[in-house]
């Protein structure tokens, strides 16, 4: 299940799901270096077989690929996962890629010392039998020293409180045959359920709103956390605030869970 990942990205599919438009998704989840670099290490020091949840179109598979790990990224959308098949034959790299549910998934008896779950994906994660099953799933698929590690935004109350009949422009981009594409977005945010239901515009110079996708993303404040893994038989060992690793705290705009058994 995903992400935008964002982004990562094993979702809920819905119809008209940004997971389904692998051109437009990659335009609004570029590479970044210092990301990659965490995940690498991370995934390096724990071990050589690395799981790639809510792989997307293989935005970390293929660099955890090419820095020699044994890698099988797993997503919901079989039209990311073609893309992501794509992109590792151009960089000459071989992961396994498999169409999976982050809920609830089986592979077979295998395990991995590192499992990935990046870019706000588990944000995708909505109610307490979504967490149960995912980290459950996790658990289950941990060799006994494997690390389960993942990124997720932290709630800023301002940005929950926003006005929902108001668009924000989130980006520009440039498509190779649409030219210039504005995303813009609105969002609700429902205090009882924690999810910020999210709309995504996106508009062409040619035609408006050609491309509408509803992004429901759930929202997991810090005291929350550790009983969510908890929930699934997961403890959490540490957290950080960056992908510098440095720690969690007051300013931090992320939460970064390294979780074992």
């Amino acid at each position: 299940m995903r992400a935008a990942r964002l982004f990562t990205t094993i979702s809920i599919m819905e119809q008209n799901s940004l997971y389904d438009r692998p051109d437009l998704y990659d335009l609004m989840a570029p590479r970044d270096p210092i990301l990659e670099r965490f995940y690498v290490e991370t995934a390096s020091e724990c071990g050589g077989r690395v799981l790639d949840l809510a792989c997307g179109t293989g935005r970390l598979t293929i660099p955890l690929a090419q820095a020699g790990l044994e890698v099988i990224g797993g997503d919901l959308s079989s039209a990311m996962l073609e893309r992501a098949r794509i992109y590792a034959s151009s960089h000459a790299v071989e992961p396994r890629f498999i169409q999976l549910d982050m809920r609830n998934f089986d592979l077979e008896g295998r395990t991995f010392d590192t499992i990935i779950v990046a870019v706000n994906s588990v944000l995708h994660l909505h109610s307490l039998d979504d967490f149960k099953g995912f980290f459950g799933s996790v658990g289950r698929h941990l060799s006994p020293n494997g690390r389960l590690v993942f990124d997720a935004f932290l709630p800023n109350i301002a940005m929950l409180n926003s006005d929902p009949n108001k668009r924000e422009l989130i980006g520009t981009v440039v498509h190779d045959g649409l030219g210039a594409i504005t995303v813009e977005e609105t969002a609700r945010y429902d205090p009882l359920t924690q999810v910020r239901h999210v709309d995504w515009y996106w508009s062409s110079k040619k035609e408006k709103d050609f491309w509408q996708v509803a992004l429901p993303m759930r929202s997991i404040f810090p005291q929350e956390m550790p009983l969510l893994v908890a929930s699934g038989g997961l403890h959490l060992i540490e957290r950080f605030g960056d992908f510098d690793r440095s720690p969690l705290a007051l300013g931090s705009t992320r939460q970064i869970c390294v979780c074992g058994l």
